[in-house]
């Protein structure tokens, strides 16, 4: 299903703090039989192709969100319901209207159940705003961000980590295979930017098992003021400024700034350059590798594997 794109900048430039969002509806019904249209967002760079409802095999004793397994073109493909999952109560609809959004993340390929694909939206990250801790309880965290749309209603952005997290359970017995605590006399100070929940606690629990003290910030704006503090503090104490933060770690999609644009302004201030930057996210394939290069990263990791994670942060 071919979807329209904006016509404007059609190439989008990496390192420009803006993304693409592939707008999708899905339907709730209330208490009182009204259907109200929520609109939901994820990034464009995650999505492989979008179909109409497929034939699907059902799978036994399955979470109730996991609907089934489709085959695309010789490939086992899971079915989430994004409705179920959120806990949404769908109006009655028939099935065969639903869309289809094939996905691949963390090195994992998944389609998403939705009511209707609507388009591609250009957006700024920093129009990309926190969400408030009403959508945070209502949705069990699971919201990472929200645009406010034209007509001012608000388009939400999913945490798809939190999924495969619920999924996967699986994963976090991966973090078993970390190394002990490593004993050594200096601690080595990291700042983390992540917006997701499931991946701070992912990434705070392998930070464990280091020497490492982690200061943690939700988005690449609050790291970029968080490095003028730091370097506004080697100052005034007249420390290295590595002895403050020896490394930044940061995800790629975050709400105001993103990953790019952080590691761009850090690696072309003179200050800051000298300081390594681990992109750390779920956009996998080596053209989003290059782009992270060509913003001057000093590596660049799929999420999640703690082990390789952990072996990459403490070689710095």
């Amino acid at each position: 299903m071919a979807l329209r794109r904006p016509q404007e900048d059609l190439v989008l430039k990496v390192g420009t703090n803006e993304m693409e969002l592939l707008e999708f509806y899905i339907e709730r019904q209330e208490e009182d039989g009204t259907v109200y249209t929520g609109r939901y967002g994820i990034n464009v760079a995650k999505v492989l192709e979008v179909i109409r409802m497929p034939e699907l095999t059902e799978v036994p004793v399955s979470k109730p969100y996991l609907v089934g397994i489709m085959n695309l073109r010789g490939t086992t493909i899971p079915l989430l319901s994004l409705a179920k999952w959120m806990k949404i109560r769908e109006p009655e609809r028939n099935p065969a209207s639903n869309k289809v959004v094939i996905t691949e993340f963390n090195a994992v390929r998944m389609g998403f159940i939705v009511h209707q694909a609507a388009r591609i939206r250009r957006v700024a990250w920093k129009e990309i705003q926190i969400p408030p801790e009403i959508i945070n309880q209502k949705y069990g965290g699971s919201i990472t961000g929200t645009v406010t749309l034209e007509d001012q209603r608000l388009l939400l952005m999913i945490d798809l980590e939190k999924i495969v997290a619920d999924m996967c359970p699986g994963k976090e017995a991966a973090l078993e295979a970390v190394p002990p605590p490593i004993a050594e006399k200096k601690k080595r100070s990291i700042l983390v930017a992540d917006d997701s929940l499931v991946a701070r606690k992912q990434i705070l629990k392998v930070l464990s098992h280091g020497n490492f003290e982690v200061d943690v910030v939700v988005n690449g704006r609050q790291a970029w003021d968080r490095m003028q503090a730091y370097y506004k503090r080697s100052q005034e104490e007249g420390l290295p400024l590595r002895d403050l933060v020896h490394l930044v770690l940061t995800d790629v999609e975050m709400p105001e700034m993103d990953g790019y644009t952080l590691t761009k302004k850090i690696k072309q201030d003179e200050r800051f350059r000298q300081i390594p930057v681990v992109l750390h996210s779920s956009l996998s394939g080596e053209a989003n590798a290059d782009k992270a290069n060509s913003v001057g990263c000093n590596a660049y990791l799929v999420k999640f594997d703690p082990e390789r994670l952990f072996q990459t942060v403490s070689a710095f």
